[in-house]
């Protein structure tokens, strides 16, 4: 069996999957994380430059969306052909292309973690994005664009889903759901239905260990 090790920040992020993958099949691996004050002096390690990255004995995995679906493949919790796994692939990227830029900087502006990086920092995302609320209009036009298309999937998928089976996207949807609570007090009287299916998810028995031992996360 390989040794896994996986690189990333001490928050949920996109770390969180291979986290909830490894655990629902029960699988040892490591789970470096660092605090955002101590990535300038780990960013040197990454090839990239960006986390996280999966160490498989000698090989490295770089890119969320590559190491989601290695995993995937490797404990079962792929599509059943390529179509369901296109359809991950897609919901996947569309919520990185939706949180992208204004949309994203809010999310991290909004969290406590904003505060844990050197002031100038500020300084920058204030003067290229403006300050939270003018940054909130492009996180609500993502939130109402991307929620709806996630309910229309799940309707047709009819199994309670995102496609014919627990997978990846499952895991992924249920936490970028928790964040969006985090960020958006309204957001269960907008989309009833999708805390319905988070807390359906997350009541998947492989996983209540780590659920209920994990280090909170804002997101």
């Amino acid at each position: 069996m390989p040794k896994y090790k996986l690189n990333y920040f001490d928050i949920r992020g996109f770390g969180e999957i291979p986290r909830l993958i490894f655990n629902y099949a029960g699988q040892e691996f490591e789970d470096r994380r660092w605090a955002y004050p101590d990535w300038p002096e780990v960013k040197h390690e990454s090839e990239t430059g960006k986390s996280p990255w999966l160490e498989v004995d000698d090989e490295r995995i770089y890119e969320s969306g590559a190491i989601n679906r290695y995993l995937a493949t490797t404990f079962g919790l792929a599509g059943k052909d390529p179509m369901e796994n296109a359809q991950i692939d897609s919901i996947f990227d569309i919520y990185k292309d939706a949180f992208k830029e204004a949309a994203g900087i809010y999310m991290w502006v909004k969290s406590p973690y904003y505060n844990q990086v050197p002031v100038f920092y500020h300084e920058i995302v204030e003067k290229q994005y403006g300050k939270l609320e003018d940054m909130k209009p492009k996180y609500d036009e993502a939130i109402e664009f991307y929620w709806p298309l996630v309910q229309k999937r799940l309707d047709k998928s009819g199994t309670g889903f995102f496609v014919s089976k627990l997978s990846w996207a499952d895991f992924f949807l249920a936490d970028k759901i928790e964040t969006a609570m985090n960020l958006d007090e309204n957001f269960e009287k907008k989309f009833p239905k999708m805390i319905e299916y988070k807390n359906r998810i997350h009541s998947e028995p492989k996983i209540q260990e780590y659920l209920k031992n994990r280090k909170e996360s804002f997101y």
